[in-house]
C-alpha cells in the first residue's frame, strides 16, 4: 500500500519541484517508521507515520495519502484497547480532515475524510480479530501441551506405581519366602515390559483381556490376598475403557498394599447391555475422611475422560470400596 500510494506521485511529479522533495522527505519519513514498526513491534512508531502522512497530504495533496492510516490502523488492532485505539483513529482522521481543508478546501475534506475513516475502522477491528485468533491458537497449543503433561504423569504413575509397589513388598518378605526373589526377577522384568507396552500402546493399539489382566495383579502382590470375580476371558476392543479399568485396578491394589493395610482385597468385573463395570474392596483400616490424592484423582480423571462414572465409599474399620463403570463402545 505504501509504494501504491506513492508511485503515482513520482511518475507525475509536480510542477513545483520543492514540494515534491519535501512530499518525498515525509514519504520517506513514513516508509521509515512502518520499518521500524514492525521489526521493534512498538506502537510509538504509529506516532510518526501519522505526524509524515499529515505532513503528506500539507506538502502535496493527492487524495490517497489516507489509505496510509489505515496501515497504523491495522498496527493498532488487537494490541490496545478499544477505547485508545479508536480514539486515535479519531484523532488521526480529524488532522487528516483538516490538512485536506488547508490544503485543498473543506468540501474535499468532507468528500475524502468519512472513506478512509470506515476503512481505518474495518481494518483495526479486522487486526482485532486476527490477534485474539492467534492467541487463542496459542492458548489452546498450552492446553494441550499441559493436557499432555499430565496424560504422561498420570500414565507413569499408574503404569509403574503399582509393579514398583508390588516390587518392594516381594523384596520386604525375602527372608521369609524362598521364592520372593524370584518373583522381584519376574516384576523386574513386568516393569520393562509397562515400560515398553507405554511407547507402542498408541502406535499398535489392541484388544486388552481385562480378567487376565487382574489376575496377573493378583498374582503379583504377595499381600494383601486378592480375590477375582470375573469372566474367564473379557477381551475390550475400547482401549480408553479398557486402559481406565486396569489403571483403577492397579492404583486400587497399590492403595490396599501401602495405605489400607488390609488382609483381603476383592475384585469383581462384569460386562453387560454395553456397560463395563469394576467393583473393588478391602478389609482395611478405612479412612474417616477420603482425601483424593494423585491415585484416586488420576482414577476418577481417567473414568470420566471415557465417559464413565467412579465412585469411591470409605469408612473408619470398613476398609475402602470403589465402582468404576464406563460404557462400551465394543466388546467381544
Amino acid at each position: 500500500m505504501w509504494v501504491m500510494v506513492g508511485l503515482p506521485v513520482f511518475l507525475r511529479g509536480a510542477q513545483q519541484p520543492w514540494r515534491l522533495a519535501w512530499w518525498s522527505v515525509a514519504y520517506l519519513a513514513f516508509g521509515a517508521a512502518l520499518a521500524a514498526a514492525v521489526y521493534t513491534r512498538r506502537l510509538a512508531w504509529t506516532l510518526v507515520q501519522a505526524a509524515a502522512v499529515i505532513a503528506l497530504v500539507l506538502t502535496l495533496c493527492h487524495g490517497f495519502e489516507g489509505a496510509l492510516l489505515v496501515l497504523v490502523a491495522l498496527q493498532l488492532g488487537g494490541r490496545t484497547s478499544r477505547r485508545v485505539g479508536l480514539s486515535f483513529i479519531a484523532v488521526q482522521t480529524a488532522a487528516l480532515f483538516a490538512a485536506i481543508a488547508v490544503h485543498w478546501n473543506p468540501g474535499a475534506a468532507q468528500l475524502l475524510a468519512p472513506p478512509y475513516l470506515g476503512f481505518q475502522i474495518l481494518a483495526y477491528f479486522a487486526a482485532e480479530g486476527m490477534w485474539r485468533l492467534a492467541q487463542t491458537q496459542v492458548l489452546q497449543l498450552e492446553n494441550e501441551r499441559l493436557a499432555e503433561r499430565l496424560r504422561i504423569s498420570r500414565e507413569l504413575h499408574d503404569r509403574l506405581g503399582h509393579h514398583l509397589t508390588a516390587l518392594r513388598l516381594n523384596l520386604e518378605v525375602a527372608d521369609r519366602r524362598g521364592d520372593a526373589l524370584a518373583a522381584a526377577r519376574e516384576l523386574g522384568r513386568g516393569l520393562l515390559a509397562e515400560l515398553r507396552a507405554a511407547v507402542e500402546e498408541l502406535r499398535e493399539p489392541d484388544r486388552l483381556d481385562l480378567s487376565r489382566a487382574l489376575r496377573a495383579i493378583a498374582e503379583e502382590l504377595p499381600a494383601p490376598r486378592v480375590h477375582v470375580s470375573a469372566p474367564e476371558s473379557l477381551a475390550v476392543r475400547d482401549p480408553g475403557c479398557a486402559a481406565a479399568i486396569l489403571r483403577c485396578a492397579q492404583e486400587i491394589a497399590t492403595n490396599a498394599a501401602r495405605h489400607a493395610l488390609a488382609q483381603n482385597l476383592w475384585f469383581e468385573l462384569t460386562q453387560r447391555d454395553g456397560v463395563l463395570e469394576l467393583r473393588a474392596r478391602d478389609d482395611g483400616r478405612g479412612a474417616r475422611d477420603l482425601r483424593a490424592g494423585n491415585g484416586l484423582r488420576g482414577m476418577r480423571e481417567r473414568v470420566e475422560a471415557a465417559g464413565g462414572t467412579l465412585v469411591v465409599d470409605s469408612g473408619e474399620g470398613t476398609g475402602f470400596a470403589v465402582r468404576a463403570t464406563l460404557p462400551l463402545r465394543s466388546v467381544t
